[in-house]
């Protein structure tokens, strides 16, 4: 009687602080494959175990990793005479961030309160995945929280535009 897909979230809390790259990375993993034994808790449960107020939500923020195969030509569903004709994703989180693995390639797309630009966090997210792909590869034992974040333009507003305090004496 209902329509609509279902999905189950639970909370992953990770230490960054003094975490290198590479281990926030296994760890991360790790905690992932271990909540694993938990994905038919209800959020109800989840809520009561954790250390947050039952008056506050238990998240503001979701990031959602999902493997997607690309779609053909005629759209998924096609072999069965199904044609998609519109699809919206929604959310009641104020904060949303959609990994989709493409096989080839990744997308993002952030579902944000209106006072957020979405673009800026997909930027943001953009930014530090490749940074963290680049650790990865050359630099393992980095630490997470030395990543850089900041698109290269917004960056450079932040250091050298808003420190633009030369004045003639």
């Amino acid at each position: 009687r209902v329509v609509g897909m279902f999905i189950n979230t639970l909370p992953l809390r990770l230490q960054l602080k003094g975490s290198k790259v590479r281990q926030i990375v296994q760890d991360t993993q790790r905690e992932l494959v271990e909540l694993l034994a938990y994905e038919q808790t209800s959020l109800a449960l989840a809520q009561r175990c954790s250390a947050v107020p039952a008056s506050m939500p238990l998240f503001s923020a979701m990031l959602n990793y999902r493997h997607s195969a690309p779609m053909e030509t005629g759209g998924m569903g096609n072999e069965l005479g199904i044609h998609i004709l519109a699809s919206q994703e929604r959310t009641n989180y104020p904060f949303d961030l959609l990994v989709d693995d493409l096989g080839e390639g990744f997308s993002l797309v952030a579902q944000t309160d209106r006072r957020v630009d979405p673009n800026r966090v997909t930027a943001y997210m953009h930014t530090a995945l490749e940074a963290l792909v680049q650790a990865l590869e050359t630099a393992p034992d980095t630490e997470i929280l030395d990543l850089a974040i900041l698109p290269a333009n917004e960056r450079r507003q932040v250091l050298e535009e808003f420190n633009a305090t030369q004045v003639a004496y």
